[in-house]
């Protein structure tokens, strides 16, 4: 955790395991607050989204496109 005037950050990483599919994930992840009058008016949280989605899964194949060039897509299965 490191602050300077009214603004926070905080960086770390969690362990979730998801109740029915029980898979296992960690990331890292920062939040960063702004604290004015010992009152937090501003928290921003950042995670690894695509980490939380994957611990849900539990077979198929998802295809990714990450660019608007669909050839660029790529696929992967639950074994990759």
């Amino acid at each position: 955790m490191i602050s300077e005037n009214e603004t926070v950050a905080v960086f770390g990483q969690f362990t979730y395991t998801s109740v029915h599919a029980q898979n296992t994930f960690t990331f890292p992840f920062a939040i960063k607050a702004v604290v004015k009058d010992g009152l937090i008016t501003y928290f921003q949280f950042m995670e690894d989204t695509y980490a939380s989605a994957t611990s849900f899964r539990v077979g198929g194949e998802w295809i990714i496109q990450q660019d608007s060039d669909s050839t660029k897509n790529f696929s992967v299965s639950k074994n990759s």
